[in-house]
């Protein structure tokens, strides 16, 4: 019995150990190519699909996506838009935004007191609006933070031609918070088109040009992606807060390998690379610096299905962590 016994407790150590150990942050998780990743949380009825990773004015994470329900009477998915805040420690879910819509969001910005948020919809995909779409605009729309659309808008393709991923504008607000940004300026009150001298608040996260090189200010740096990775015409990037460090998305578009995104960090005024991540999921077009940790956040792309989950990671990004 007490042999039994013994044995029982030694597989399950064992089964612990193999858990930990094979988990997405364990080191047998590293050696398979999810190298430096810290933290994985799970999130619930949401797939995010665009650049929609923000933080919050009180430090809290916010992140935008789909929300998978099954239409009984049509027997197909509603892509249900919805907004999620979370704690950037946990992952814990505080709050959630039913926006009203269907639809795939681009971008996600908020104001500067977060007491509103601006959302653009991919323009390869339509977003459902309650009387009606137009199917040669792109979709820009105002909310409060707990999911009231305030106005929306449209601006036509011939005026703003999307690009080959669906952007086709930067989506912003101004510092005061009245005036959102959207190929040309909108009254953030009414969503009126008005002519304004305000600049849109800087933004850490910005896309750029894939290529063997990739300009950082003066500098140049060599993005050394695995051996038959060819990426997306775009990257992702996000500045660190104190701007000297930047992190770089790649996500692989094709080419042979088992890489499906790698992330590089750099510090930008030498262009010395910091850290190198190399990874075997695909990632949404989405990177985010950790409010709280020396580290960057990603979010794994989910399938289109009823229900369906994503997962956040957070990868270190030098060795302060």
């Amino acid at each position: 019995m007490r042999r039994a016994l013994l044995g029982a407790a030694l597989m399950l150590a064992v089964g612990v150990a193999a858990l930990a150990l094979s988990g997405p942050c364990g080191p047998a998780g590293r050696l398979a190519g999810d190298g430096g990743c810290l933290a994985a949380f799970t999130l619930r009825d949401l797939v995010v699909t665009g650049d929609t990773l923000v933080i919050d004015a009180e430090g809290q994470l916010v992140v935008g996506g789909i929300d998978y329900r099954p239409e009984r009477r049509l027997g197909r998915l509603q892509a249900q838009m919805v907004v999620a805040t979370l704690k950037p420690e946990t992952g814990a879910e505080i709050a959630r935004a039913d926006l009203g819509m269907q639809g795939r969001p681009e971008q996600l910005r908020l104001s500067p007191d977060s007491s509103r948020m601006t959302v653009s919809c991919n323009a390869l995909y339509t977003c459902d609006l309650p009387g009606g779409n137009e199917s040669r605009e792109s979709r820009v729309i105002l909310f409060d933070r707990e999911g009231e659309r305030e106005w929306f808008a449209g601006i036509e393709h011939r005026d703003a031609p999307p690009d080959a991923d669906g952007r086709a504008f930067e989506l912003g607000f101004s510092s005061s918070g009245n005036v959102v940004f959207a190929h040309v300026a909108f009254d953030a009150a009414t969503g009126a088109v008005i002519l304004t001298r305000q600049q849109p608040v800087p933004d850490p996260n910005a896309r750029l040009p894939a290529g063997d090189e990739v300009p950082l200010g003066d500098t140049q740096v060599t993005l050394d992606l695995p051996a038959g990775f060819i990426p997306f015409l775009r990257l992702d990037s996000a500045r660190s807060p104190e701007g000297e460090r930047i992190a770089i998305l790649a996500r692989r578009f094709s080419g042979p390998g088992k890489v499906r995104a790698a992330i590089r960090i750099y510090d930008i005024a030498t262009g010395r690379l910091l850290a190198a991540h190399d990874i075997d999921s695909d990632l949404a077009p989405a990177i985010l610096w950790h409010p709280q940790r020396d580290a960057v956040i990603v979010a794994l792309a989910g399938e289109v299905a009823a229900s369906a989950d994503s997962e956040l990671r957070i990868y270190a990004a030098g060795a302060r962590e």
